[in-house]
């Protein structure tokens, strides 16, 4: 494509010729009319709007020249130039323009390690749009940085023009990747008393390893390495090195030109202590609590981090009171001699405000109400900044959002404040339709319709269908956490499961009610209560037909294999601090519960004579945290203890305990272990005894695990486990079959957070293989295969 270019002086020394004639005479040039010319598609009124020339006026070449600046700066034309036609005393002015080409296609051609979904975000230039270069060489580095993200450092993007028939044009943007750079090593000189491996974790440049192919470790990032930069100082000053210089790293190619080579220079200097803490400004009488509420001491090491948290305490402490504006300074003097450093925490905390209005935004779906009802900041009260936290933490775990964020301006007066709760909506329902295999369940089944904020609602509906060769279920579960908009939580869940244990086959349908309190709400009776958020009591009425059956195996233990009605009544308290109650990547989870099956709740003439009477006690517990570069610890503690109502009403064999599993011991078969009873295989009493499952009255089962990133961006996520635990006979706490009374197994899997819900693809494999005390042939596999639809924990 050809460019015009407009010669400005030229034009003038025209216009000024023509003009000369009239001149002469002492009379100006009148104009008889202003055409445009040459435009297709642009509005004649578009360019008039930007002309100052007018019919009837004197010729002024000045204007002229304003007005060509004026029709070029549209950005629509390629050239446009300004000609007289007509008399010399009272000339036409015509404007003619040459419009740029429209868009037909903006193509990227040459990316073979990006796909066009890598790239379907870096080109702004549309079709059908006029073809603005400015843009095309916008969308030209964002393609380049794309690459770089991505570790093709050296990646090239050129583009070119290609005309079309009717103004229309091609852009084609050629990239030549070349070939993929990873940074090879990281060194650090002069770090003389803080070693590389105490530096490298904070930073986000890291050297790529064997699984730097499936996600970006390795890659290089100008923008986030000078954030290292920072990061590097930040580490030395949390190490008391207070005069610490990082110099101008260098970074160098391989030969080949694959691999980058990292030096960073550092100067340490020396290790300085805390010296004389004081408090300045307006304090508002609250010294005595701040001296008590920081945590840098006199006489300790410096720490960067200790003394940055001790700022935001402080000023948090002040904007709770309702100083919004509450700024903290912390001034320093540094002594080199005695190598400390004073610190004055200067406080200025501003005008007292209220909350004007809180606006919510961006909930398309989800009601006003479901949001503001986790808000922990009101209209008309006083500023509180541990409010606004409390607010995005408890709305961010509901997991409804992507994204939640609270910002404050001013409102009409300067004693005022507006918040804006911003989020950003994600899919909360699943569809899900499943198969696997397992290595003992072998082929497996399962379906889920879930929708966990139900018409924007808040509320949880699901339906459940899982079957496999020694379990089915079929699940209904509806949930409203605010009932009638109160601090009442209503639930319901039927169902009906079969489960096929070593000893017998179980199944049951029932359902349970579920009514619950989130004690905050107390607090207009006990101020206190206002510190118990997220903590609920719940109170579960289960009421459900057990069926049991022997199998071949537990023939001359029929007796035990007791089918009959359990009507119980279950209370639990829960506190749930985790970020998000769907995926959790931080916090705690735990669930205390007591549950009675007493006669009061199976009266004779309801149920019968076949019910099942008992107590049970249990402890869940939950704890996650990120460890770094995406990784996430895990823990889970189950506790749980039934016993017999009375002396007469013995346990049913089908409620006591058995463990193993995907759900509780990976790497054993689902609920194979538990105490077991040496019977024969016949009536017979010198035929040979086998140990026949009988289950326990208490279990314990401890599951570890660290997550941690594959794709990210598609979800996929890696897991190492280690799993141990037992359920353990009656009158016994331990078991001299297995070492440390506890089973143990490790392994590892995947899991894929697809659009229907998580999958879970997990190998175990365990620690204490038993064997057949008959045949002397493992039970257990050296590797266990599972595979299921669904949150572990």
């Amino acid at each position: 494509m050809t460019r015009h270019l407009l010669s400005v002086p030229v034009l003038l020394a025209a216009l000024l010729l023509a003009a000369v004639p009239a001149l002469a005479r002492g009379a100006d040039p009148v104009l008889s009319d202003v055409r445009i010319e040459g435009n297709r598609r642009v509005e004649v009124d578009a360019i008039r709007a930007t002309i100052s020339s007018k019919k009837g006026e004197p010729l002024d070449p000045k204007k002229v020249d304003q007005d060509l600046r004026g029709i070029m700066r549209l950005g629509l034309f390629a050239d446009a130039t300004a000609e007289l036609e007509g008399p010399e005393a009272s000339p036409a002015l015509i404007f003619k323009v040459v419009e740029r080409p429209t868009v037909h296609e903006a193509k990227i051609v040459g990316n073979e390690a990006l796909s066009k979904d890598d790239l379907k975000d870096t080109v702004e230039l549309k079709p059908y749009a006029v073809l603005d270069l400015a843009v095309v060489r916008k969308d030209v580095k964002k393609i380049q940085e794309k690459y770089v993200e991505k570790g093709y450092y050296l990646a090239d993007v050129t583009w070119k023009v290609v005309d079309l028939p009717d103004n229309q044009a091609d852009v084609i943007y050629t990239v030549d990747e070349k070939a993929k750079v990873q940074v090879k090593e990281i060194r650090f000189l002069g770090n003389d008393h803080v070693p590389k491996d105490d530096i490298t974790p904070f930073m986000q440049t890291q050297e790529g390893n064997l699984l730097s192919f499936l996600n970006s470790t390795g890659t290089y990032k100008e923008e986030a390495f000078q954030h290292d930069l920072q990061s590097v100082q930040a580490v030395y000053m949390d190490k008391g090195y207070v005069t610490v210089k990082v110099g101008k790293p260098s970074v160098a190619l391989s030969p080949d030109r694959r691999f980058l080579f990292i030096t960073i220079p550092v100067e340490e200097g020396e290790k300085y202590d805390i010296g004389k803490i004081e408090f300045s400004g307006q304090l508002l009488d609250r010294e005595p609590v701040l001296k008590r509420m920081v945590r840098t001491k006199t006489g300790d090491l410096f720490m960067r981090s200790k003394v940055g948290a001790d700022i935001f305490a402080i000023g948090d402490l002040y904007k709770d009171m309702g100083y919004a504006y509450a700024n903290v300074t912390p001034l320093t003097n540094t002594d080199p001699k005695r190598r400390i450093v004073d610190i004055n925490f200067e406080v200025q905390p501003g005008p007292k405000v209220h909350f004007e209005r809180i606006e919510i935004i961006g909930n398309d779906k989800t009601r006003d109400k479901v949001i503001r009802r986790e808000l922990r900041i009101y209209e008309g009260e006083l500023y509180s900044g541990t409010g606004i936290k409390a607010s995005k933490q408890r709305i961010t775990a509901l997991g409804f959002f992507e994204t939640v964020e609270i910002t404050t301006k001013k409102g009409s007066k300067d004693d005022t404040i507006v918040a804006t709760v911003e989020v950003k909506e994600k899919a909360t329902g699943t569809f899900q339709v499943g198969a696997g295999f397992s290595s003992y369940e072998n082929f497996i089944l399962t379906g889920q319709i879930s929708q966990n904020n139900f018409f924007g609602w808040g509320q949880t509906l699901s339906l459940q269908v899982q079957w496999s060769s020694i379990r089915q279920l079929g699940q209904i579960q509806f949930v409203e956490p605010y009932f009638l908009d109160t601090r009442w939580t209503f639930a319901f869940d039927l169902y009906a499961t079969e489960g096929y244990y070593t000893t017998f086959t179980r199944r049951a349908i029932g359902g349970s009610m579920t009514w619950g309190y989130e004690l905050s709400g107390l607090y207009p009776w006990w101020s206190f209560a206002r510190k118990l958020d997220d903590l609920r009591l719940f109170a579960t009425y289960t009421n459900e037909y057990v069926s049991v059956s022997a199998s071949d195996s537990g023939l001359l233990y029929a007796n035990q294999f007791k089918s009959g009605t359990t009507s119980a009544l279950r209370l639990s308290l829960q506190w749930d601090k985790r970020d998000n109650r769907l995926f959790p990547s931080r916090g705690w989870f735990i669930s205390t519960s007591a549950e009675a099956a007493p006669p009061l709740l199976a009266p004779q003439w309801a149920f019968g004579q076949n019910v099942n009477l008992f107590t049970r006690y249990a402890v869940d517990a939950r704890w996650y945290r990120p460890v770094f570069l995406g990784l996430i610890a895990r823990a889970k503690l189950t506790l749980g203890y039934i016993r017999n109502w009375d002396a007469s009403h013995q346990v049913p064999i089908s409620e006591l305990y058995y463990v193993g599993g995907i759900n509780s011991l990976r790497g054993y078969r689902y609920l194979s272990i538990a105490p077991a009873e040496d019977v024969g295989r016949s009536r017979n009493p010198s035929s040979a005894l086998y140990p026949l499952a009988v289950g326990g009255d208490k279990q314990l089962v401890l599951n570890l695990e660290l997550e941690f990133p594959i794709v990210e961006k598609v979800g996929v996520r890696g897991v190492l486990f280690s799993d141990m635990g037992n359920a353990f006979a009656r009158g016994k706490y331990s078991d001299p079959d297995v070492p440390l009374s506890l089973y143990k197994s490790v392994g590892f899997g995947f899991r894929w957070f697809s659009p229907i819900g998580p999958l879970r693809f997990e190998w175990g494999i365990p620690l204490n293989r038993r064997k057949d005390k008959l045949t002397g042939e493992y039970v257990d596999q050296a590797l266990d295969f599972q595979f299921t639809i669904g949150n572990f924990f």
